[in-house]
């Protein structure tokens, strides 16, 4: 998968790519044409006519409603080089611009609602957030399909855990796992595994919590998506950390920094220095 995204990417013209890349940091599960436009600081007829140019290669596909997701693992590959080829100063604008559209006006719409929620959600404003995506469940239950209501689940829970209501975030998140990898592919089931890890972590419950933790990694070392496969050591490394594991916590965080290496260096610089925090005899054997 990733050298036919590579061969892909490489053959598209500059600004499709730049887009691609950027669509890469949208925080929603799909996306309209202002919002591409927004996070690419361009016209939005422009913005329409480079999506067409990346749906005809087959790196954006339709959501209906004249919206757009990114297929797959191609999200976690357009993040990758947009961490190599735009600049942090670059991307933290496209974000901001994005979330900024979301949050300009009243939504309309299921995914306009959800997709506010979630820019709520980025800007930490929990309880906000939370408001927002219930509305948003409640629309999906609505006039959803499947997968559009487990991920108005799944993003309901993390704003509940963001603020504090584990045991509600818990009862939502717990039978996502199952449930998505009988209706979508195991890139949201390792999304739901890796929130429902964090939730039982923050509940004080780190053995459970490892557990999601490590079965959310093999999916994504499937998916050859070392930014991810590093994200989930780190939470392996948190939970190592609240169990007192000192040694499977430096093991974790030396995987978790070999993997940032390449695509994501100022993760890995700020990981590079917990991991000196630690002792010496803390690390592996």
């Amino acid at each position: 998968m990733r050298a036919k995204f590579e061969e892909s990417y490489r053959a598209l013209p500059p600004d499709a790519a730049r887009l691609l890349r950027l669509l890469g940091l949208q925080p929603g599960d799909d996306f309209g044409a202002a919002a591409a436009a927004a996070l690419a600081g361009i016209p939005e007829d422009g913005a329409r006519d480079l999506l067409d140019t990346l749906a005809d290669r087959g790196l954006v596909a339709g959501a209906g409603g004249g919206r757009f997701r990114l297929p797959g693992p191609v999200r976690d590959y357009a993040r990758e080089w947009a961490a190599r080829e735009d600049g942090e100063e670059e991307r933290d604008a496209a974000l901001r611009r994005v979330l900024d559209h979301y949050l300009a006006g009243p939504a309309a719409g299921e995914a306009e609602v959800e997709a506010e929620g979630l820019a709520l959600l980025h800007r930490e404003r929990w309880a906000e957030a939370a408001e927002t995506l219930e509305e948003g469940l409640r629309l999906a239950e609505r006039d959803g399909d499947r997968r559009t209501v487990l991920l108005a689940r799944h993003n309901l829970g993390r704003a509940l855990m963001e603020r504090g209501d584990l045991d509600r975030a818990i009862g939502l998140l717990g039978a996502l796992p199952d449930e998505f990898a009988a209706v979508s592919d195991d890139q949201d089931r390792a999304r739901a595994l890796t929130t429902l890890g964090e939730a039982y972590l923050r509940a004080g419950r780190p053995v459970a919590a490892t557990n999601f933790f490590g079965q959310a990694l093999e999916i994504v070392r499937a998916e050859e998506a070392p930014e991810r496969e590093g994200d989930a050591f780190v939470h392996l490394a948190d939970a190592a950390r609240q169990r007192g594991d000192t040694a499977a916590e430096g093991a974790a965080l030396d995987r978790a920094i070999a993997l940032y290496g390449p695509v994501e260096a100022g993760k890995a610089e700020a990981l590079a220095r917990r991991r000196e925090g630690l002792t010496p005899s803390d690390g592996p054997s």
